[in-house]
Protein backbone atom coordinates (compact mmCIF):
# COMPACT_ATOMS: atom_id res chain seq x y z
CA UNK A 1 0.00 0.00 0.00
CA UNK A 2 1.56 3.16 -1.16
CA UNK A 3 0.16 6.22 1.03
CA UNK A 4 1.83 9.29 1.12
CA UNK A 5 2.93 10.49 4.65
CA UNK A 6 0.29 12.06 6.76
CA UNK A 7 0.02 15.25 7.21
CA UNK A 8 -2.02 18.59 8.60
CA UNK A 9 -4.75 19.52 6.07
CA UNK A 10 -4.99 22.66 5.10
CA UNK A 11 -8.27 24.38 6.51
CA UNK A 12 -11.15 24.38 4.19
CA UNK A 13 -12.57 27.73 3.84
CA UNK A 14 -16.03 27.71 5.83
CA UNK A 15 -18.16 28.63 2.37
CA UNK A 16 -16.67 25.92 0.04
CA UNK A 17 -19.87 24.50 -0.70
CA UNK A 18 -21.77 24.22 -2.79
CA UNK A 19 -18.88 22.54 -4.20
CA UNK A 20 -18.20 22.92 -8.25
CA UNK A 21 -14.67 20.84 -9.16
CA UNK A 22 -11.99 22.88 -11.06
CA UNK A 23 -11.17 20.73 -14.21
CA UNK A 24 -9.27 17.79 -13.83
CA UNK A 25 -6.10 17.88 -16.24
CA UNK A 26 -5.59 13.94 -16.61
CA UNK A 27 -6.84 10.53 -14.65
CA UNK A 28 -4.31 7.85 -15.15
CA UNK A 29 -6.60 4.17 -16.37
CA UNK A 30 -5.18 0.83 -16.77
CA UNK A 31 -7.53 0.09 -19.71
CA UNK A 32 -6.52 -2.84 -21.53
CA UNK A 33 -9.44 -4.21 -22.70
CA UNK A 34 -12.89 -3.08 -22.19
CA UNK A 35 -14.24 -5.98 -23.25
CA UNK A 36 -13.24 -7.87 -20.15
CA UNK A 37 -16.27 -5.85 -18.07
CA UNK A 38 -18.61 -8.17 -17.52
CA UNK A 39 -21.74 -9.11 -17.18
CA UNK A 40 -22.90 -5.31 -16.95
CA UNK A 41 -20.73 -3.62 -20.37
CA UNK A 42 -21.43 -5.12 -23.93
CA UNK A 43 -18.76 -6.53 -25.84
CA UNK A 44 -17.52 -4.49 -27.68
CA UNK A 45 -17.28 -4.46 -31.46
CA UNK A 46 -13.55 -4.75 -32.80
CA UNK A 47 -13.85 -1.61 -34.57
CA UNK A 48 -14.58 0.19 -31.33
CA UNK A 49 -11.75 -1.19 -29.73
CA UNK A 50 -9.35 -0.24 -32.56
CA UNK A 51 -11.11 3.27 -32.38
CA UNK A 52 -9.93 3.63 -29.10
CA UNK A 53 -6.43 2.33 -29.16
CA UNK A 54 -5.76 4.46 -32.19
CA UNK A 55 -7.49 7.67 -29.91
CA UNK A 56 -4.22 10.98 -29.88
CA UNK A 57 -6.05 12.42 -27.30
CA UNK A 58 -9.23 13.72 -25.44
CA UNK A 59 -10.75 17.36 -25.91
CA UNK A 60 -9.09 18.21 -22.18
CA UNK A 61 -6.31 16.14 -22.03
CA UNK A 62 -2.42 17.75 -21.33
CA UNK A 63 0.03 16.10 -23.10
CA UNK A 64 3.16 15.13 -21.17
CA UNK A 65 1.50 13.99 -17.80
CA UNK A 66 1.04 10.14 -17.15
CA UNK A 67 0.70 8.52 -13.74
CA UNK A 68 -0.61 5.15 -12.99
CA UNK A 69 -2.12 4.73 -9.81
CA UNK A 70 -1.16 1.93 -7.20
CA UNK A 71 -2.77 -0.63 -8.96
CA UNK A 72 -2.37 -0.30 -12.44
CA UNK A 73 -1.23 -2.46 -15.12
CA UNK A 74 -0.10 0.41 -17.28
CA UNK A 75 -0.17 3.90 -16.88
CA UNK A 76 -1.94 5.93 -19.33
CA UNK A 77 -3.62 9.28 -19.32
CA UNK A 78 -7.72 8.85 -18.55
CA UNK A 79 -7.99 11.81 -20.60
CA UNK A 80 -6.31 9.78 -23.86
CA UNK A 81 -9.38 7.58 -23.66
CA UNK A 82 -12.36 8.83 -22.24
CA UNK A 83 -14.03 10.88 -25.39
CA UNK A 84 -17.20 10.79 -26.82
CA UNK A 85 -17.27 8.04 -29.13
CA UNK A 86 -20.60 8.45 -30.16
CA UNK A 87 -20.81 11.15 -33.09
CA UNK A 88 -24.31 12.14 -31.99
CA UNK A 89 -24.85 14.38 -28.85
CA UNK A 90 -23.62 12.64 -25.78
CA UNK A 91 -25.25 11.52 -22.98
CA UNK A 92 -26.12 13.38 -19.80
CA UNK A 93 -24.70 11.08 -16.97
CA UNK A 94 -26.11 12.18 -13.22
CA UNK A 95 -25.31 10.70 -9.84
CA UNK A 96 -28.05 11.57 -7.50
CA UNK A 97 -26.66 10.91 -3.63
CA UNK A 98 -27.67 11.71 -0.12
CA UNK A 99 -26.00 15.12 0.00
CA UNK A 100 -24.07 15.51 -3.38
CA UNK A 101 -25.04 15.37 -6.82
CA UNK A 102 -22.64 14.88 -9.57
CA UNK A 103 -23.50 16.07 -13.20
CA UNK A 104 -22.26 15.86 -16.56
CA UNK A 105 -21.77 14.66 -20.36
CA UNK A 106 -20.85 11.12 -21.27
CA UNK A 107 -17.21 11.34 -22.33
CA UNK A 108 -15.63 13.90 -20.04
CA UNK A 109 -13.42 12.98 -17.39
CA UNK A 110 -15.08 14.83 -14.38
CA UNK A 111 -18.19 15.97 -13.68
CA UNK A 112 -18.96 19.64 -14.29
CA UNK A 113 -20.79 19.88 -11.23
CA UNK A 114 -21.06 19.01 -7.92
CA UNK A 115 -24.13 20.44 -6.18
CA UNK A 116 -26.39 19.82 -2.99
CA UNK A 117 -28.93 17.22 -3.46
CA UNK A 118 -31.85 20.24 -2.88
CA UNK A 119 -33.18 23.28 -4.12
CA UNK A 120 -35.27 26.45 -3.05
CA UNK A 121 -38.96 26.64 -3.76
CA UNK A 122 -40.02 30.12 -4.53
CA UNK A 123 -41.64 30.53 -1.13
CA UNK A 124 -38.08 30.20 0.00
CA UNK A 125 -38.36 27.24 1.28
CA UNK A 126 -35.23 24.61 1.13
CA UNK A 127 -35.97 20.98 -0.11
CA UNK A 128 -34.05 18.59 1.14
CA UNK A 129 -32.12 15.34 -0.16
CA UNK A 130 -34.52 13.38 2.73
CA UNK A 131 -37.57 14.33 0.95
CA UNK A 132 -36.41 14.39 -2.58
CA UNK A 133 -35.58 10.61 -2.07
CA UNK A 134 -38.21 9.85 0.09
CA UNK A 135 -39.30 7.27 -1.65
CA UNK A 136 -35.58 5.02 -1.39
CA UNK A 137 -37.84 4.19 1.93
CA UNK A 138 -41.19 4.16 2.24
CA UNK A 139 -41.59 4.30 5.89
CA UNK A 140 -40.74 7.98 5.33
CA UNK A 141 -42.88 8.70 2.45
CA UNK A 142 -45.84 9.32 4.15
CA UNK A 143 -47.57 11.57 0.83
CA UNK A 144 -48.24 10.20 -2.37
CA UNK A 145 -45.98 9.22 -4.83
CA UNK A 146 -47.27 11.98 -7.13
CA UNK A 147 -45.74 14.56 -4.32
CA UNK A 148 -41.99 12.99 -4.80
CA UNK A 149 -42.42 12.64 -8.31
CA UNK A 150 -43.16 16.39 -8.62
CA UNK A 151 -40.09 17.26 -6.04
CA UNK A 152 -37.77 14.77 -8.27
CA UNK A 153 -39.26 16.79 -11.56
CA UNK A 154 -38.08 19.92 -10.10
CA UNK A 155 -34.82 19.00 -8.88
CA UNK A 156 -33.49 17.01 -11.70
CA UNK A 157 -34.86 19.80 -14.00
CA UNK A 158 -32.50 22.59 -11.99
CA UNK A 159 -29.59 19.90 -12.21
CA UNK A 160 -29.61 18.97 -15.86
CA UNK A 161 -30.18 22.65 -17.03
CA UNK A 162 -26.85 23.33 -15.05
CA UNK A 163 -25.56 21.31 -18.19
CA UNK A 164 -27.61 21.65 -21.19
CA UNK A 165 -30.82 21.07 -22.34
CA UNK A 166 -31.50 17.03 -22.15
CA UNK A 167 -34.63 16.91 -23.77
CA UNK A 168 -32.89 15.37 -27.53
CA UNK A 169 -29.81 13.58 -25.55
CA UNK A 170 -29.93 9.93 -23.74
CA UNK A 171 -30.10 10.16 -19.58
CA UNK A 172 -27.55 7.63 -18.05
CA UNK A 173 -27.90 7.88 -14.16
CA UNK A 174 -25.43 6.23 -11.34
CA UNK A 175 -27.68 4.02 -9.29
CA UNK A 176 -27.19 3.05 -5.59
CA UNK A 177 -27.34 -0.84 -5.38
CA UNK A 178 -30.02 -0.68 -3.00
CA UNK A 179 -32.34 2.05 -4.74
CA UNK A 180 -35.44 1.20 -4.22
CA UNK A 181 -38.14 -0.22 -6.87
CA UNK A 182 -40.70 3.01 -6.28
CA UNK A 183 -37.62 5.81 -6.61
CA UNK A 184 -36.35 4.18 -9.15
CA UNK A 185 -39.63 3.64 -11.58
CA UNK A 186 -40.64 7.45 -10.29
CA UNK A 187 -36.78 8.42 -11.64
CA UNK A 188 -37.81 7.27 -15.15
CA UNK A 189 -41.44 8.45 -15.23
CA UNK A 190 -39.45 12.23 -14.44
CA UNK A 191 -36.66 11.55 -16.97
CA UNK A 192 -38.65 9.73 -19.28
CA UNK A 193 -42.08 11.42 -19.69
CA UNK A 194 -41.72 14.73 -17.68
CA UNK A 195 -38.39 16.08 -18.85
CA UNK A 196 -39.06 14.18 -22.24
CA UNK A 197 -35.26 12.94 -22.65
CA UNK A 198 -34.08 10.75 -25.74
CA UNK A 199 -33.69 7.31 -23.35
CA UNK A 200 -32.50 6.55 -19.81
CA UNK A 201 -30.18 4.26 -18.78
CA UNK A 202 -29.17 2.90 -15.22
CA UNK A 203 -25.76 1.66 -14.16
CA UNK A 204 -25.00 1.06 -10.63
CA UNK A 205 -22.52 2.64 -8.83
CA UNK A 206 -20.31 -0.23 -7.34
CA UNK A 207 -19.62 -1.79 -10.90
CA UNK A 208 -19.25 1.94 -12.80
CA UNK A 209 -16.29 2.30 -9.61
CA UNK A 210 -14.19 -0.64 -10.93
CA UNK A 211 -14.29 0.51 -14.46
CA UNK A 212 -11.61 2.80 -14.91
CA UNK A 213 -9.31 0.67 -13.36
CA UNK A 214 -10.06 -1.99 -15.83
CA UNK A 215 -10.06 -4.73 -12.85
CA UNK A 216 -12.63 -7.60 -12.64
CA UNK A 217 -11.79 -8.71 -9.07
CA UNK A 218 -12.23 -5.68 -6.17
CA UNK A 219 -13.24 -5.27 -3.01
CA UNK A 220 -15.47 -1.90 -3.15
CA UNK A 221 -16.00 -0.16 -0.02
CA UNK A 222 -18.50 2.91 -0.79
CA UNK A 223 -18.55 4.84 1.85
CA UNK A 224 -21.26 7.22 1.45
CA UNK A 225 -23.31 10.41 3.51
CA UNK A 226 -25.83 8.10 4.78
CA UNK A 227 -24.07 4.51 4.92
CA UNK A 228 -21.35 2.34 3.78
CA UNK A 229 -21.85 -0.59 1.75
CA UNK A 230 -18.96 -3.17 1.22
CA UNK A 231 -19.39 -5.46 -1.37
CA UNK A 232 -16.90 -8.13 -3.77
CA UNK A 233 -16.92 -8.28 -7.39
CA UNK A 234 -15.09 -11.33 -8.55
CA UNK A 235 -14.44 -11.97 -12.20
CA UNK A 236 -17.06 -8.80 -13.14
CA UNK A 237 -19.80 -10.43 -11.27
CA UNK A 238 -21.18 -8.97 -7.94
CA UNK A 239 -21.44 -11.01 -5.25
CA UNK A 240 -24.27 -9.92 -4.02
CA UNK A 241 -25.01 -12.42 -0.83
CA UNK A 242 -21.66 -11.80 0.50
CA UNK A 243 -22.39 -7.75 1.01
CA UNK A 244 -22.19 -5.96 3.71
CA UNK A 245 -23.71 -2.62 5.23
CA UNK A 246 -23.48 -0.05 8.33
CA UNK A 247 -24.97 2.83 8.78
CA UNK A 248 -22.67 3.98 11.50
CA UNK A 249 -19.75 4.77 8.99
CA UNK A 250 -20.66 7.21 6.94
CA UNK A 251 -20.46 11.04 5.92
CA UNK A 252 -23.44 11.67 8.16
CA UNK A 253 -22.47 10.21 11.46
CA UNK A 254 -18.67 11.62 11.01
CA UNK A 255 -20.01 14.77 10.96
CA UNK A 256 -22.59 13.82 14.53
CA UNK A 257 -18.80 12.92 15.99
CA UNK A 258 -17.33 16.45 14.61
CA UNK A 259 -20.12 18.08 16.84
CA UNK A 260 -19.29 16.13 20.11
CA UNK A 261 -16.24 16.89 19.95
CA UNK A 262 -16.26 20.78 19.04
CA UNK A 263 -19.24 20.69 21.67
CA UNK A 264 -16.88 19.34 24.17
CA UNK A 265 -13.77 20.98 23.47
CA UNK A 266 -14.43 24.17 21.18
CA UNK A 267 -14.04 27.43 22.74
CA UNK A 268 -15.18 31.23 21.76
CA UNK A 269 -12.67 33.43 21.53
CA UNK A 270 -13.88 37.10 22.63
CA UNK A 271 -12.10 39.91 20.72
CA UNK A 272 -10.62 40.35 24.28
CA UNK A 273 -8.49 37.49 24.08
CA UNK A 274 -10.67 35.99 26.98
CA UNK A 275 -12.05 32.27 26.24
CA UNK A 276 -15.65 30.47 26.91
CA UNK A 277 -17.10 27.81 26.15
CA UNK A 278 -19.80 27.68 23.13
CA UNK A 279 -23.58 28.93 23.66
CA UNK A 280 -26.70 27.98 21.77
CA UNK A 281 -25.93 31.17 20.20
CA UNK A 282 -22.69 30.23 18.91
CA UNK A 283 -24.18 27.24 17.58
CA UNK A 284 -26.50 29.11 15.52
CA UNK A 285 -23.80 30.83 13.80
CA UNK A 286 -22.04 27.94 13.46
CA UNK A 287 -24.71 26.07 11.84
CA UNK A 288 -25.59 28.89 9.68
CA UNK A 289 -21.89 29.22 8.07
CA UNK A 290 -22.30 24.87 7.98
CA UNK A 291 -18.70 24.59 10.33
CA UNK A 292 -19.04 20.99 10.79
CA UNK A 293 -19.18 20.21 7.14
CA UNK A 294 -16.24 21.84 6.57
CA UNK A 295 -14.39 20.14 9.49
CA UNK A 296 -15.36 16.61 8.57
CA UNK A 297 -13.80 17.91 5.20
CA UNK A 298 -10.12 18.75 7.14
CA UNK A 299 -9.67 15.93 8.88
CA UNK A 300 -6.91 13.43 8.86
CA UNK A 301 -6.82 9.52 10.18
CA UNK A 302 -4.23 8.37 12.64
CA UNK A 303 -2.43 5.11 12.80
CA UNK A 304 -3.66 3.03 15.77
CA UNK A 305 -0.62 4.27 18.31
CA UNK A 306 -1.52 7.68 18.25
CA UNK A 307 -4.59 6.87 18.13
CA UNK A 308 -3.96 4.96 21.24
CA UNK A 309 -2.96 8.55 22.70
CA UNK A 310 -5.73 10.97 22.30
CA UNK A 311 -7.95 7.86 23.52
CA UNK A 312 -5.92 8.02 26.66
CA UNK A 313 -6.22 11.69 26.47
CA UNK A 314 -9.38 12.04 26.87
CA UNK A 315 -9.68 9.10 29.52
CA UNK A 316 -7.57 10.88 32.15
CA UNK A 317 -8.91 13.26 34.58
CA UNK A 318 -7.13 15.88 35.62
CA UNK A 319 -3.44 17.42 34.06
CA UNK A 320 -3.98 16.31 30.40
CA UNK A 321 -0.96 14.03 29.00
CA UNK A 322 1.32 15.92 25.90
CA UNK A 323 2.35 14.03 22.99
CA UNK A 324 3.16 15.58 19.70
CA UNK A 325 0.12 16.62 17.45
CA UNK A 326 0.16 16.65 13.48
CA UNK A 327 -2.65 19.29 13.58
CA UNK A 328 -2.64 22.59 15.14
CA UNK A 329 -5.07 24.55 16.70
CA UNK A 330 -7.45 26.32 14.14
CA UNK A 331 -8.98 29.75 14.70
CA UNK A 332 -12.31 30.56 12.66
CA UNK A 333 -13.28 34.04 12.64
CA UNK A 334 -17.07 34.57 12.85
CA UNK A 335 -19.20 38.06 14.08
CA UNK A 336 -16.09 39.69 15.00
CA UNK A 337 -14.92 36.70 17.37
CA UNK A 338 -13.10 33.34 16.65
CA UNK A 339 -13.91 29.93 17.11
CA UNK A 340 -11.70 27.59 18.49
CA UNK A 341 -11.04 24.42 17.26
CA UNK A 342 -8.55 22.24 19.02
CA UNK A 343 -6.68 19.57 17.36
CA UNK A 344 -8.99 16.85 18.91
CA UNK A 345 -11.38 17.07 16.28
CA UNK A 346 -8.96 17.10 13.18
CA UNK A 347 -7.07 14.08 14.75
CA UNK A 348 -10.06 11.64 16.62
CA UNK A 349 -12.63 12.33 14.50
CA UNK A 350 -12.21 9.68 12.40
CA UNK A 351 -12.01 7.17 15.37
CA UNK A 352 -15.74 6.11 15.20
CA UNK A 353 -14.96 3.71 11.80
CA UNK A 354 -12.35 1.65 14.10
CA UNK A 355 -13.85 2.15 17.85
CA UNK A 356 -16.99 0.51 17.74
CA UNK A 357 -17.62 1.79 21.41
CA UNK A 358 -18.04 5.50 20.27
CA UNK A 359 -21.27 4.22 18.52
CA UNK A 360 -22.91 3.29 21.74
CA UNK A 361 -26.95 3.11 20.04
CA UNK A 362 -25.20 0.85 16.79
CA UNK A 363 -24.43 -2.59 16.60
CA UNK A 364 -22.11 -2.11 13.30
CA UNK A 365 -19.09 -3.76 13.50
CA UNK A 366 -15.71 -1.29 12.84
CA UNK A 367 -15.45 -0.47 9.23
CA UNK A 368 -11.72 -3.11 9.37
CA UNK A 369 -13.70 -5.90 10.93
CA UNK A 370 -16.67 -5.39 8.20
CA UNK A 371 -14.15 -6.06 5.43
CA UNK A 372 -12.35 -8.63 7.16
CA UNK A 373 -16.54 -10.14 7.61
CA UNK A 374 -17.01 -9.53 3.82
CA UNK A 375 -13.73 -11.53 2.55
CA UNK A 376 -14.05 -14.35 5.54
CA UNK A 377 -17.78 -15.29 3.81
CA UNK A 378 -16.10 -15.51 -0.01
CA UNK A 379 -15.79 -18.79 -1.53
CA UNK A 380 -11.94 -19.99 -0.05
CA UNK A 381 -10.67 -19.92 -3.51
CA UNK A 382 -11.49 -15.89 -4.19
CA UNK A 383 -10.66 -14.45 -0.63
CA UNK A 384 -6.50 -14.13 -1.67
CA UNK A 385 -7.83 -11.83 -4.17
CA UNK A 386 -9.69 -9.23 -2.34
CA UNK A 387 -7.73 -7.36 0.49
CA UNK A 388 -4.49 -6.66 -2.52
CA UNK A 389 -7.87 -5.53 -4.68
CA UNK A 390 -9.67 -2.65 -2.35
CA UNK A 391 -11.67 0.69 -4.32
CA UNK A 392 -13.22 2.80 -1.52
CA UNK A 393 -15.06 5.36 -3.19
CA UNK A 394 -17.35 8.37 -1.49
CA UNK A 395 -16.14 11.45 0.25
CA UNK A 396 -14.87 10.11 3.20
CA UNK A 397 -12.25 8.12 1.49
CA UNK A 398 -10.38 11.38 0.92
CA UNK A 399 -9.18 11.83 4.63
CA UNK A 400 -5.57 11.39 4.11
CA UNK A 401 -4.10 8.18 5.95
CA UNK A 402 -7.47 6.21 5.96
CA UNK A 403 -6.18 3.77 3.11
CA UNK A 404 -3.58 2.97 5.90
CA UNK A 405 -4.82 2.86 9.32
CA UNK A 406 -7.16 0.22 7.49
CA UNK A 407 -4.43 -1.70 6.20
CA UNK A 408 -2.82 -1.80 9.76
CA UNK A 409 -6.38 -2.95 11.30
CA UNK A 410 -6.74 -5.58 8.91
CA UNK A 411 -3.10 -7.15 9.30
CA UNK A 412 -3.71 -7.13 13.13
CA UNK A 413 -7.50 -8.74 12.78
CA UNK A 414 -6.03 -11.51 10.14
CA UNK A 415 -3.46 -12.34 12.66
CA UNK A 416 -5.20 -12.05 16.10
CA UNK A 417 -7.79 -15.17 13.84
CA UNK A 418 -5.27 -17.07 12.71
CA UNK A 419 -6.65 -16.34 9.26
CA UNK A 420 -4.11 -15.80 5.82
CA UNK A 421 -6.17 -13.78 3.59
CA UNK A 422 -4.18 -10.47 4.36
CA UNK A 423 -0.39 -11.47 2.59
CA UNK A 424 -1.06 -8.16 0.37
CA UNK A 425 -3.08 -5.23 1.36
CA UNK A 426 -3.68 -2.48 -1.59
CA UNK A 427 -5.82 0.37 -2.65
CA UNK A 428 -6.90 1.10 -6.28
CA UNK A 429 -6.47 5.02 -6.52
CA UNK A 430 -5.53 8.35 -8.36
CA UNK A 431 -2.91 9.63 -5.70
CA UNK A 432 -2.17 12.57 -7.86
CA UNK A 433 -5.69 13.15 -8.43
CA UNK A 434 -7.56 15.08 -5.49
CA UNK A 435 -10.93 14.23 -4.18
CA UNK A 436 -11.38 11.20 -7.20
CA UNK A 437 -12.92 8.93 -4.91
CA UNK A 438 -15.62 11.31 -4.82
CA UNK A 439 -16.53 11.33 -8.36
CA UNK A 440 -14.85 7.43 -9.08
CA UNK A 441 -18.65 5.47 -10.02
CA UNK A 442 -19.49 9.01 -12.08
CA UNK A 443 -16.03 8.60 -14.49
CA UNK A 444 -16.83 4.98 -15.31
CA UNK A 445 -20.27 5.72 -15.97
CA UNK A 446 -19.04 8.27 -18.01
CA UNK A 447 -16.33 6.09 -19.54
CA UNK A 448 -19.30 3.42 -20.79
CA UNK A 449 -21.69 6.02 -21.77
CA UNK A 450 -19.75 7.45 -24.25
CA UNK A 451 -19.79 3.82 -26.03
CA UNK A 452 -22.94 4.23 -28.60
CA UNK A 453 -23.94 0.65 -28.49
CA UNK A 454 -24.03 0.59 -24.84
CA UNK A 455 -26.72 3.53 -24.80
CA UNK A 456 -28.63 1.91 -27.62
CA UNK A 457 -28.90 -1.86 -26.41
CA UNK A 458 -29.75 -1.11 -22.76
CA UNK A 459 -31.96 2.34 -22.67
CA UNK A 460 -35.36 2.98 -22.23
CA UNK A 461 -37.22 5.10 -24.85
CA UNK A 462 -40.59 6.49 -24.26
CA UNK A 463 -42.32 4.54 -26.58
CA UNK A 464 -41.03 1.48 -24.36
CA UNK A 465 -41.81 3.37 -21.20
CA UNK A 466 -45.57 3.91 -22.71
CA UNK A 467 -45.69 0.51 -23.71
CA UNK A 468 -45.40 -0.85 -20.17
CA UNK A 469 -41.61 -1.54 -20.24
CA UNK A 470 -39.52 -0.32 -17.16
CA UNK A 471 -35.63 0.45 -17.23
CA UNK A 472 -33.14 -2.63 -17.03
CA UNK A 473 -32.36 -3.95 -13.96
CA UNK A 474 -28.82 -4.05 -12.97
CA UNK A 475 -29.14 -7.44 -11.55
CA UNK A 476 -30.11 -9.51 -14.78
CA UNK A 477 -30.59 -6.87 -17.45
CA UNK A 478 -34.27 -8.40 -18.21
CA UNK A 479 -36.52 -5.62 -19.13
CA UNK A 480 -39.91 -6.18 -17.35
CA UNK A 481 -43.46 -5.36 -17.77
CA UNK A 482 -44.82 -3.00 -15.60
Amino acid sequence: MYCPKIAAPPFLPVSFLPVSFLPVSFLPLSFLSLARFSPFAVKLASSVQATLESLKAARRSNSGVSTASDLSVSSTALSQLITTIDNGKSAVVVEVGSKLTKIGCAGEINPRHVIRTEYTEESGEVIKSDEILALNDRKSALKPIEYYEDLLHKFLRIAFLKVLAPSDRPVIVVESMFMSEDLRNAMTKVIVEKLRCKSLMFMPSHVCATFPFNTQNALVVDIGHSECVAVPVIEGVTMLNEFESARSICGQQLERRVRELLEKYGQMEELSGERRTLTEADWEDIDRIRLIETLSLSLICLDKERAQKWKEWEEAEGEKPSFEHLCKEKMVPINGKSIVVPPVVFETAIEIFFDESLNPNSFDLSLPKILHKVVSKCPIDIRRKLFPNILLAGGVSTIPGLMKRIEQEIHEIDEKNGTKYTEVVKFYQFSEIKNSPLFVSWVGASLLGSLRETIERKSLTLEQWKAGKLAADWTDMIVKAR
